[in-house]
């Protein structure tokens, strides 16, 4: 077999360029087809058949010819070795998979968010889409100011590039560890999509391993709840407070509550009203006793929000404002911990459930966990919860 590389002069872009294409001859039969290489006449050299000079571009494209002809000897060698026929056009589908084109990394990440809106409201969120689109604008970034590229060929991308965008956005994005790994992780779910379409023949993530670090998940104590209960707020501020108390009180997620409405309502077996929804994020069923605070805040915006074109039970506002409005109201009340929307859930997992005695079992199905391993990360033993264990000691039999 050879192989040989030359650049199709006949055929000039617009740009003043021209395809290098790759030529497998073999058994007298010769395959030609275009690597989607782009390069200037005066950049092509043919005796080495390579690009010339040294600039982040040329040891790219000189790379992925290298690859490329790896890939016809390795296709032509496993066939050799397992008896199997091989001919120029066999090795040129194993390379660049029959009738289909040369894919690009962008075009691979655009097509995972192209699949994902389809499924918007079936079995995916919004939130899950701009995970992707959040890590197609760090992917362009990075090529951008790091490599000078506007795209990158699947068949270039290798460990080290993974290993490079990894220590990219460590250094220039500032990402913390767990971050990182929640990036790399939908980075990683559209090459394996690729690698599954048969756009990419090696998986680039081979040997790279990246496991999230367990974080403290921070809550609000009772005490800091009584501070945020009794402070007297302007109506702005105290909409967002009882919006934050409601969900402390239920664990509902923002997703959740701000779709809340009476249909999610029922009376339980027991004769007392529950919240019963499926979660947006999981899909799974949460099932929530109304604690009496709970139904207080209900009560107190029932009349306001009869008026609500959504028919909801809470004048919700977006979570960037609620996160905002909420960082204020913690510093008017003395709490120095960072307060957000998602503290509220922790709060209701933590202070006023597990650390109170309740069952984990129960914790769980009422945050709609589909894991209790999920749910185990806020099982941290807490003074009150021990205090409890203790007085058992004490009690008569």
């Amino acid at each position: 077999m050879k192989i040989l590389f030359w650049l199709y002069k006949s055929r000039v872009n617009v740009k003043g360029k021209s395809h290098i294409m790759m030529r497998i001859t073999l058994n007298n039969e010769r395959i030609d087809f275009s690597t989607s290489i782009e390069v200037a006449h005066d950049k092509w050299d043919q005796t080495d058949q390579r690009v010339r000079g040294k600039d982040a571009l040329a040891i790219q494209y000189n790379k992925t010819l290298s690859i490329l002809r790896s890939l016809a000897w390795d296709c032509y060698n496993q066939k050799i070795r397992s008896k199997q026929p091989v001919t120029g056009e066999i090795i040129k589908s194993d390379i660049l998979g029959r009738d289909k084109p040369n894919y690009t990394l962008l075009q691979a990440i655009e097509f995972q968010i192209t699949s994902l809106k389809a499924r918007v409201g079936n079995d995916v969120s919004e939130n899950t889409v701009k995970k992707y689109q959040t890590i197609k604008t760090k992917v362009t970034t990075y090529l951008k100011t790091k490599l000078k590229r506007d795209d990158y060929f699947l068949l270039e991308l290798s460990n080290k590039f993974i290993y490079d965008f990894d220590t990219y956005l460590r250094t220039e994005e500032k990402l913390k560890h767990n971050a990182v790994a929640k990036n790399m992780q939908q980075f990683r779910r559209v090459i394996t999509i690729a690698i599954q379409n048969e756009w990419l023949p090696k998986d680039p993530f081979t040997n790279y391993r990246i496991t999230p670090k367990e974080t403290e998940r921070g809550f609000l104590t009772m005490e800091e709840m009584f501070l945020l209960r009794k402070e007297i707020l302007p109506e702005r501020l105290d909409k967002v407070r009882d919006i934050f108390l409601f969900c402390c009180f239920t664990g509902l997620a923002y997703a959740d509550v701000s779709k809340f409405n009476k249909e999610h309502l029922m009376k339980g077996e027991d004769g007392k009203t529950w919240i019963i929804l499926s979660r947006t994020k999981t899909k799974s069923q949460s099932m929530i006793p109304i604690l009496p605070e709970a139904m207080t805040i209900l009560s107190k915006y029932a009349e306001i929000m009869k008026w609500d074109k959504k028919e909801r039970l809470l004048p919700v506002i977006s979570n960037q404002n609620l996160n905002k409005y909420l960082k204020e109201i913690a510093t008017l009340v003395g709490i120095k911990k960072r307060v957000s929307m998602h503290l509220s859930r922790h709060t209701f997992a933590t202070t006023v459930t597990l650390n109170r005695g309740v069952d984990i079992v129960s914790v769980s199905k009422m945050l709609g966990h589909k894991h209790l391993q999920t749910t185990q990360v806020y099982a941290k033993t807490g003074m009150l919860r021990i205090s409890h264990d203790m007085d058992k000691l004490f009690q008569k039999d």
